[in-house]
């Protein structure tokens, strides 16, 4: 199920933030991140990374204009025009937000959006192009749950979704869309679809589809077409 693969591959996303994270920072110092400006208090246990933050290696990439360790509480945090990118043999991913912030303790972290301007995360192989674009992303690298918010939208080449709220478990391959609504439409070889109701939610292990509340829609059949475009000539 393409929904799967998208929301799957948003956890592979944070991989770049979250080595970081998860490696002190201090120790990738000297050929794998770099920065303008590389302060340390040793008191607070704390480094900071100020101006053109960087860190390439032959799978990912990171750029930001902030980024702050603290050691002894084991978070970190990223900010100002980030980029990050994990390329794997032909599937490339890309995240852009304005902040990141990933707690190595608690395996939780979130991202977010500029003001006017939301995530994006790009998802690209050989046969198809996802994108998703939200207000904030929380994530649980324990659990491998995802939620994204606030005018949610994920896409594929031939599929579109809105919602106000999007959540992935990968444990148990649950996907729910919820809020304002969410509208499902797209095409295919077998024909154009709408779906929209108050809940719309899939299980990608067992591949079952639900949708919940005040369901309207319709779908129509590639066989169908070239009937509905000859009635429309008579009109």
């Amino acid at each position: 199920m393409k929904i799967k693969i998208l929301l799957t591959a948003l956890l592979f996303c944070f991989s770049p933030l979250v080595l970081m994270a998860e490696q002190d920072l201090s120790a990738l110092l000297g050929g794998s991140v770099q920065s303008d400006k590389w302060l340390i208090n040793r008191e607070k246990e704390q480094e900071e990374f100020i101006g053109n933050v960087r860190y390439q290696n032959d799978i990912y990439s990171l750029k930001a204009d902030y980024g702050l360790s603290q050691r002894k509480e084991q978070t970190y945090l990223l900010k100002g025009n980030i980029s990050a990118s994990q390329k794997l043999e032909d599937i490339f991913t890309q995240i852009k937000a304005e902040e990141f912030f990933y707690n190595n303790k608690t395996l939780k972290g979130y991202a977010l959006g500029k003001k006017n301007k939301q995530i994006e995360v790009l998802y690209k192989t050989p046969n198809n192009t996802f994108n998703l674009y939200g207000n904030k992303v929380d994530f649980n690298k324990d659990t491998n749950f995802i939620k994204i918010t606030g005018y949610s939208e994920l896409d594929d080449l031939n599929n579109t979704l809105y919602a106000d709220t999007i959540t992935f478990n990968t444990q148990n391959g649950v996907f729910e869309a919820f809020g304002k609504r969410p509208v499902l439409w797209g095409f295919g070889v077998d024909g154009d679809y709408a779906l929209q109701a108050d809940k719309i939610t899939a299980d990608t292990k067992k591949v079952i589809f639900k949708a919940q509340g005040n369901i309207q829609g319709w779908f129509t059949m590639a066989s169908d077409f070239e009937k509905l475009k000859q009635a429309t000539s008579k009109e």
